[in-house]
């Protein structure tokens, strides 16, 4: 251990008293109580690996990482009981009226100070998340390409370029590039791909689907298995998801500091607290999901939840063009229906983060219908569900239909396909009068089938706009029926890459 005098001693010494008051309980506990303690040491001066070691030294093992880990919960915790929970970084003008907590910028970020010294670090963190973000679609610049992509001096771009490689998340290629300007070919700076993972784990009533993805969102490990008997019940559920990530990545054989977090998809309402409000298919009601796997000791990582529609749909916004991601309408067909609504590149949450619940549009009239008429009840699984092969998987059944049941299609079989376009077109046709979208993109395990009445839905949707619209293209992901899964993912990825949002006075 390094050696350590006056000040530090004493920071040592309260740290050792407040673990020594926690002994009885278990590790996560005890860490959760002595956090004040390390948050204050913290704001002291102290260096984050000076605390893991007096925490090691006095019987609480831990490594820089999983502290990290804790740290970032405790300070959201922290700041979702503030009276203004906003996640916000004040302007330096409002930094005069209150004080900047430690906690608002993201977790990357190093914390110090206030005015002059506080700005400076905000505006280094924002120059190396702006350098990251230049390479987040897998491409290789020189560090001359970034500052003058950017608009930054070279040695700003040079202070963002080591912090970057210092925390393993970009690397230098071998290779020069050599631009055609005057002067020596610079390196070539590109993510490391295995510098940050991500867990997406996608629940339905029938099975559950985790994705491991580096940080070029390619997926490195996967894991489909049937929701178990007991997990029908909310406690069960839980206990078979949170056992996911540990086992995910021991078989992958990644180093779990690389982990950012873990994000869970669910088919239903998901208030901003992480909690399930109501998910049908699920049988959930106001299932605090995110605290309850939060406090599993087997998950030191991150934990957020989000809907199955918008984890798709960020995973959409994630890869595709950015011009191409301005104004979509996202349709997942699975057990139900889900949508997400992406207007000038950002998903719309609504109010209360429930924007998109198309699947719950009443097709029918009067209110009655809601019960037997809606988007979803008429066009998901269920007018499928006696022509899949008894002994697959939905998702595989759905495959299977898709590529072999049409060589064999019988009356109702078809029958059934153009039933389906009537109501796809209707509900579309109502979408279009809304949102106007440029185009529409269709996930989940149900639209692979969406080829086959590919043809009749367009021509509806042509004989019955309003003239003056026109048919926005439909296209089908990319990503099949692991859309929500890796989205999933792709909201943990986007942390990283993410901008602190100004506040003004």
């Amino acid at each position: 251990m390094h050696h350590l005098k006056g000040h530090d001693m004493e920071w040592q010494d309260s740290l050792r008293e407040a673990i020594s008051g926690v002994q009885a309980r278990t590790k996560a506990a005890r860490l959760r109580l002595v956090m004040p303690e390390i948050e204050q040491r913290l704001v002291d001066g102290a260096r984050l690996f000076d605390i893991v070691e007096a925490l090691n030294a006095n019987g609480l093992p831990i490594t820089v990482a999983t502290l990290k880990s804790y740290l970032y919960r405790f300070r959201k915790t922290r700041r979702e009981h503030l009276p203004d929970s906003n996640e916000r970084i004040p302007m330096p003008a409002e930094r005069s009226e209150r004080a900047r907590s430690a906690d608002e910028l993201p977790p990357s970020a190093l914390q110090i100070g206030e005015g002059a010294a506080a700005t400076s670090v905000l505006l280094r963190h924002i120059n190396t998340v702006r350098c990251l973000r230049m390479l987040r679609r897998g491409a290789t610049f020189s560090r001359a390409d970034l500052a003058r992509e950017l608009n930054l001096t070279r040695a700003t771009i040079g202070h963002a370029v080591k912090e970057l490689i210092d925390s393993g998340l970009v690397v230098e290629s071998a290779a020069r590039l050599d631009d055609g300007r005057p002067g020596r070919p610079g390196a070539g700076i590109r993510l490391d791909p295995q510098g940050a993972y991500a867990i997406g784990i996608d629940v339905s009533s029938i099975s559950l689907t985790a994705v491991l993805v580096d940080l070029n969102m390619r997926i490195v490990y996967r894991i489909v298995e049937p929701v178990e008997p007991a997990s029908k019940t909310p406690d069960s559920a839980i206990d078979q998801i949170g056992r996911l990530p540990g086992r995910i990545v021991a078989a992958a054989g990644i180093d779990p500091t690389r982990l950012q977090g873990v994000c869970v998809s669910i088919p239903g309402l998901v208030d901003r607290s992480g909690r399930v409000v109501v998910a049908p298919f699920l049988g959930w009601r106001d299932v605090p999901l995110k605290q309850r796997l939060s406090l599993r000791d087997d998950l030191p990582w991150p934990i957020s939840i989000c809907n199955d529609a918008v984890a798709f749909a960020n995973a959409e916004c994630a890869m595709a063009d950015e011009r191409e991601a301005q104004n979509m309408l996202l349709m997942l067909l699975a057990e139900g229906l889900g949508g997400a609504i992406v207007q000038s590149g950002r998903i719309i949450e609504g109010a209360h983060g429930y924007a998109g619940e198309l699947g719950h549009m009443v097709m029918g009239c009067g209110p009655d219908a809601v019960g037997t008429q809606t988007f979803e009840l008429l066009a998901g699984y269920e007018r499928f569900r006696a022509f899949l092969p008894r002994n697959r998987s939905y998702a595989d059944g759905l495959q299977w239909l898709a590529k072999e049941g049409r060589r064999a299609a019988t009356k109702e079989l078809e029958q059934a396909f153009d039933a389906w376009a009537k109501v796809l077109a209707t509900g579309m046709l109502n979408l279009i009068y809304l949102l106007d979208p440029d185009r529409i993109v269709l996930g989940g395990p149900l639209s692979v089938l969406f080829p086959h009445v590919e043809a009749k839905v367009e021509n509806l949707l042509s004989a019955h706009l309003l003239h003056g619209f026109e048919p926005p293209p439909i296209t089908v992901t990319r990503f099949g029926a692991d859309g929500a899964a890796i989205g999933a993912a792709s909201i943990v990825h986007d942390r990283l890459f993410a901008l602190p949002r100004l506040a003004r006075a």
